[in-house]
């Protein structure tokens, strides 16, 4: 079981909306280097979560990790402290949650 943890100040959603996902979560949707992806975003609670999904579902995922998040999830990650948020990477179960700070 291999959970990752990325608590630091350095990842903040844009005023448009925009979120870069590091490396490790990047690795745990399986996506390729230099290739976007997608995915389907969901609101659980106080965390957005965040899975891989079919070829033409789903939101798109820039090959850089830029992700344009809207509605529910957008202003849940608005509401934290200076608009910062936290990072889990659960590779089994091949899942982001992302927090905001509070």
């Amino acid at each position: 079981m291999t959970v990752i943890t990325l608590k630091n100040r350095s990842l903040k959603i844009s005023p448009g909306g925009i979120v870069t996902l590091p490396v490790s979560a990047r690795k745990t949707l399986k996506m390729q280097p230099k290739k976007g992806g997608r995915v389907t975003v969901a609101v659980d609670g106080d965390k957005v979560v965040i899975r891989p999904a079919g070829e033409a579902a789903g939101h798109r995922i820039s090959p850089k990790g830029q992700l344009e998040l809207l509605g529910d999830a957008r202003a849940l990650l608005e509401r934290g402290v200076k608009r910062h948020y936290w990072c889990v990477s659960d590779d089994d179960a091949g899942t982001i949650s992302l927090h905001p700070f509070q």
